[in-house]
């Protein structure tokens, strides 16, 4: 799955604008008054939950509940002026257009390279004072605004101004298959923590992780709302009363469960511990605090351990990625041969129709939720690069490409992710057979690369781009991100910016595209296990096999190499019974 740019098409702002969040939104609230009670120059608006999740669902989000804005990501300030200043990366600049009401939102559309902090720092670096609401805000982000003189919001009474209500999810929770005895769980954290050593987890994917447990409560992750403390022999799981039942009966030896509230006992009880490590990007101000006062200096720092940790993956791991990366393919082949020959019988499927049936393929295959919701785009929606709004109204037409962005999380507690393009209907234009091959250039030239332990994810980037920048063709987002518990996940990354070293173990992302808006869009997306190779070299271990569309492909356009590649990846396909070439 990737996130990119895409240009304005304003005509079809009444089009996307529903019922607007705002109308639930107590009438009687003004934010310029409230900056002014709170006697602050500015308000953070948090996107986060309580967990600083990167996917929080939108009925949780006060940013969402605000602007109207549906985007996975974004930071927001509410400022003098009383309007919410939002802050989008290129992936969302159309978006957010289509969504905010601009006599209350400022869109600030920030260029691609440019982080989303680094935006705010402009603005925030003028400011003296800064409400925010402890519970939503990273630890590390007051921090890094230290000459602000920060006012604490209370959270029930911001809830109440505004007319929020924070919701409440149910699901089911399992037992991940080779974690139902500790011998996994205990190599994984013995690796990870050294004798008196314990660590404070509050990302969601990391209580996953370090406990064994999935659960499909949260829409499209893997996880549970809890924080944890790991211990070389044990873990113990603090969790919101709402959620509490339908983990309790996890309890063992190895694995205790306690209610959110215990957590402050539960540190004081902490025996032989004299470092208990934090991660800044992952911890709440009110976490914080509360750890803070209970540890004082036995709480330490240490950046980007959840991810750190979490990336590496053992052998069980990678075979659990293996089986679900199977079980998925044949959902995605399923699926995309259910709408080919749906579309060539002469049946009319809409986006939306495709997108549901589509998942039903996966739920086939045992999936307890999708990674993400399914991108279906036609035509020139497939340029919108996370189109999220799919349609009754637009059906596959000849000449159409199709672009579909798909993933899910069974058993083995891992999501998927893989993109495929094809052309249900008509004969390939020789501008969209050379577009196509470009892309899967790239993505050949990257899984039949061999590379250096620590080799920068810039470095690979090149390798992703070289064949489209030739042509003067590029796209706005990154081509790789790593893969977990989540479909994202950091300790893997493939961007023209990246200084991540790419490590052996860690599971990723290949995902080069092109995109002309108002036409169609393509990307070709395959995930891999970093392995070693010989000569102390590193290579990818393809997870995908699920067929690429062959009339898009201009042989000429290929060297001799990427042809036996390509010839030998869909020789593997047909023996899955995963090949399209039956279309042909």
């Amino acid at each position: 799955m990737f996130y990119g740019s895409y240009s304005p098409n304003k005509h079809n702002k009444n089009r996307y604008l529903k019922v607007r969040l705002m109308n639930a939104i107590n009438s009687e609230f003004s934010l310029k008054n409230f900056l002014k009670e709170i006697n602050t120059e500015a308000f953070y608006l948090s996107s986060f939950d309580h967990y600083l999740s990167e996917y929080v669902p939108a009925d949780d989000s006060l940013r969402v509940f605000l602007t109207q804005f549906t985007g996975s990501v974004a930071e927001a300030l509410i400022l003098e002026d009383g309007k919410i200043h939002l802050y989008v990366d290129g992936r969302y600049h159309e978006q957010a257009d289509l969504e905010c009401d601009e006599s209350r939102v400022q869109v600030v559309k920030v260029p691609y390279g440019t982080s989303l902090v680094e935006a705010l720092n402009e603005d925030v670096s003028q400011l003296k004072s800064l409400g925010f609401i402890p519970e939503r805000t990273p630890q590390k982000l007051k921090e890094q605004w230290s000459h602000l003189s920060w006012v604490s919001v209370d959270e029930d009474l911001f809830y109440q101004k505004i007319g929020f209500q924070r919701p409440k999810y149910s699901g089911k929770t399992w037992e991940v298959p080779y974690e139902k005895s500790k011998d996994h769980l205990l190599l994984k954290w013995q690796r990870c923590l050294k004798e008196g050593e314990a660590a404070f987890l509050c990302g969601l994917d990391a209580v996953a992780w370090a406990s064994g447990l999935r659960s499909n409560m949260l829409p499209y992750q893997g996880t549970f709302r809890s924080l944890a403390i790991m211990e070389r022999g044990c873990v113990s799981l603090f969790v919101e009363d709402a959620y509490f039942d339908s983990l309790s009966g996890f309890e063992n030896e190895f694995r205790k469960i306690y209610k959110r509230e215990e957590l402050k006992t539960a540190l004081e009880g902490l025996v032989g511990i004299e470092t208990l490590w934090w991660d800044e990007a992952f911890t709440t101000c009110a976490q914080y605090d509360e750890a803070k006062e209970v540890m004082g200096k036995k709480l330490q720092p240490h950046p980007g351990y959840h991810q750190d940790w979490m990336s590496y993956k053992s052998e069980e791991e990678k075979e659990a990625f293996r089986t679900s990366f199977d079980k998925s393919s044949q959902a995605i082949y399923e699926g995309l041969c259910w709408l080919v020959e749906k579309a060539r019988s002469g049946s009319e499927v809409s986006e939306i129709s495709f997108r549901d049936h589509f998942e039903s393929f996966y739920q086939n295959q045992g999936a307890h939720t999708q990674s993400f919701r399914t991108i279906a785009g036609f035509g020139a929606h497939g340029s919108i690069i996370h189109f999220g709004k799919p349609e009754d109204s637009t059906f596959v037409q000849e000449g159409d490409l199709v672009l579909c962005d798909s993933g899910a999380i069974y058993d083995e507690g891992f999501a998927t992710d893989c993109t495929r393009t094809i052309l249900p209907l008509g004969t390939p234009t020789e501008k969209q057979k050379k577009q196509y091959t470009l892309v899967l250039k790239g993505l050949i030239k990257l899984l039949k690369a061999k590379f250096k332990e620590g080799q920068l994810g810039k470095e690979l980037d090149v390798l992703a781009r070289e064949s489209l920048q030739s042509e003067g063709m590029d796209y706005a987002h990154g081509t790789g991100h790593g893969v977990g518990v989540n479909v994202h996940e950091g300790g893997y990354s493939i961007n023209p910016k990246s200084v991540v070293p790419m490590r052996a173990n860690r599971v990723g992302s290949l995902e080069p595209g092109f995109y002309e808006p108002g036409v169609g869009g393509i990307r070709l997306e395959n995930i891999a296990i970093v392995q070693k190779a010989e000569d102390s070299l590193l290579e990818f271990e393809d997870l995908v096999t699920v067929g690429f569309w062959l009339p898009l492909v201009e042989e000429s356009l290929l060297e001799r190499e990427e042809k036996d590649f390509l010839n030998a990846y869909e020789k593997k396909c047909k023996e899955k019974g995963r090949s399209f070439s039956h279309f042909f």
